[in-house]
């Protein structure tokens, strides 16, 4: 892909699309089968989800390592292989035979799925810049959001007819079709742009990459507005089903309500100002963590508590394209290494608040994380404020 006319942009829209939403897709088909996994496992809830916590470590870890590699063999190789990886991981997981060996492929699987994720963000790096590139990221969330909406539901379905194997039956073929598809992606890096050191020196890249204020900042931004997220994401099969006693299905379109949230704010987000979108996703974010908090605590009817993780995704959808964009547009040179950093911090965040909600009262747990993500939010929101243009 040497040029933006290489591949179509629609064409790059729904890959890039659906690959960065391959990790989310990863952890959210399986959420209806979370009690399910408990039982046949017989083992606790945060035990359980433990799970969810190695997938994210994995989506976090592997983009580390995939972003540097992306910035020096090209963008196609790693993914493919990456792709190849996943699925081979995938099949191997429907003959787990505990929860223990169940985590670790999960954990590989989440480092595989990790190179769908931080190579579509370089690629689309490569190819656009300022407000095009901030729009093309608010496409990309709105086919990203297409995940959310989709997975629990097909994972509820699934799990009508057929056990928790069923879906990964079903993620083993996805990541086999997707592998036939990336053939016809064209490399977006051109060789006199790659890092010309050595494979070990080019992880040196981060520490100028961590040094980079506004970058890092960003970054922290992300981290922390989906922090709530991973915390809702972690905990509502449980609250919603074991709680409040709603089906899998009825779970399953609740979440998927939720993902249509954040796509109509990523819609949004894309075509406000920068200065503007972070501003009001920043506290609209704040002032739903504390109302999601708050009933939460109190244990409020359960569509009430709905209404308020619906708002909550939505202003966390205005956020992310902007901060994506911004922060990318600030690390151009090694845009690979720059996307694993997006992509790690914020995927680590989520593994560390994923098994934290499932510790005592699941109700003040969540509550706690999701009301400390939209603090600190807020506090990196002043932070970097002055730093954007109108």
């Amino acid at each position: 892909m040497e040029s933006k006319t290489a591949n179509g942009k629609v064409f790059l829209v729904l890959l890039l699309g659906v690959l960065s939403a391959f990790g989310p897709f990863v952890i959210d088909l399986y959420l209806p089968a979370l009690p399910q996994l408990a039982e046949f496992f017989a083992v606790n809830t945060s035990m359980t989800q433990l799970s969810l916590t190695s997938a994210m470590v994995g989506l976090a870890v592997g983009q580390l390592f995939l972003g540097p590699l992306s910035d020096k063999f090209g963008r196609k190789k790693p993914l493919m292989l990456s792709l190849i990886v996943y699925t081979i991981t995938t099949a191997l997981l429907v003959f787990s035979p505990n929860m223990e060996s169940f985590v670790i492929l999960r954990g590989i699987q989440g480092v595989a799925a990790a190179g769908s994720v931080v190579i579509s963000r370089a690629v689309a790096t490569d190819l656009y810049r300022g407000r095009e590139m901030t729009r093309f990221f608010g496409l990309l969330m709105t086919v990203n959001g297409i995940a959310p909406i989709v997975s629990p539901v097909l994972g509820s379905l699934l799990l009508e007819y057929m056990s928790w194997r069923g879906i990964f039956i079903f993620l083993t073929a996805l990541g086999a079709v997707l592998f036939i598809i990336c053939l016809r992606l064209k490399e977006s890096l051109a060789a006199e742009k790659r890092l010309q050191t050595g494979v070990l020196a080019g992880f040196k890249v981060f520490g100028p990459i961590f040094r980079n204020k506004i970058f890092m900042q960003f970054v922290l931004m992300q981290s922390f507005s989906t922090a709530g997220m991973f915390a809702y994401i972690a905990a509502s099969p449980f609250i919603f089903q074991s709680f409040y006693g709603l089906s899998a299905f009825l779970f399953s379109l609740c979440f998927a309500a939720n993902g249509a949230a954040l796509v109509i704010g990523s819609n949004i987000g894309g075509k406000l100002a920068p200065k503007l979108a972070l501003k009001c996703g920043t506290f609209g974010a704040l002032i739903l963590a504390c109302f999601v908090a708050f009933s939460l605590i109190t244990q409020m009817n359960v569509w009430a508590v709905e209404a308020g993780f619906f708002l909550l995704l939505l202003f966390i959808g205005i956020l992310l394209p902007t901060v994506s964009a911004l922060a990318m547009d600030r690390e151009r040179r090694y845009a690979g290494s720059a996307s694993a950093l997006l992509g790690f911090c914020p995927f680590f965040l989520g593994a560390v608040v994923s098994p934290l909600v499932g510790m005592g009262n699941i109700f003040y747990s969540t509550a706690l994380a999701i009301f400390c993500a939209g603090a600190v939010l807020t506090v990196i929101y002043f932070l970097v404020r002055n730093e954007l243009k109108d």
